[in-house]
């Protein structure tokens, strides 16, 4: 039998940032030092292409919760996008 846990409003999760490859681990490592829950996905064929060619163009996209959406956002705007700029 499969039971399914009742779906609340603020379930479904939020994008929070799309990163690059080059920063995904420190972006992921911030969320989890954080106690941020997240979903990490790659878009399309995102992930087998990252296999095949090495893919450092091809964004992570961040999903979190809709009440982590607002601490999640801002350490993307205090760590990564610095990061970002100075490149």
């Amino acid at each position: 039998m499969f039971f399914k846990r009742p779906k609340k409003d603020n379930d479904d999760p939020v994008l929070a940032a799309s990163v690059l490859p080059a920063f995904s681990g420190m972006y992921r490592d911030l969320l989890e030092q954080n106690n941020i829950k997240y979903l990490c996905r790659q878009k399309g064929a995102g992930g087998y292409l990252r296999i095949v060619t090495g893919g450092l163009l091809i964004p992570d996209e961040y999903y979190v919760k809709k009440e982590d959406y607002d601490k999640a956002l801002e350490i993307y705007h205090a760590f990564i996008e610095p990061e970002l700029e100075d490149n």
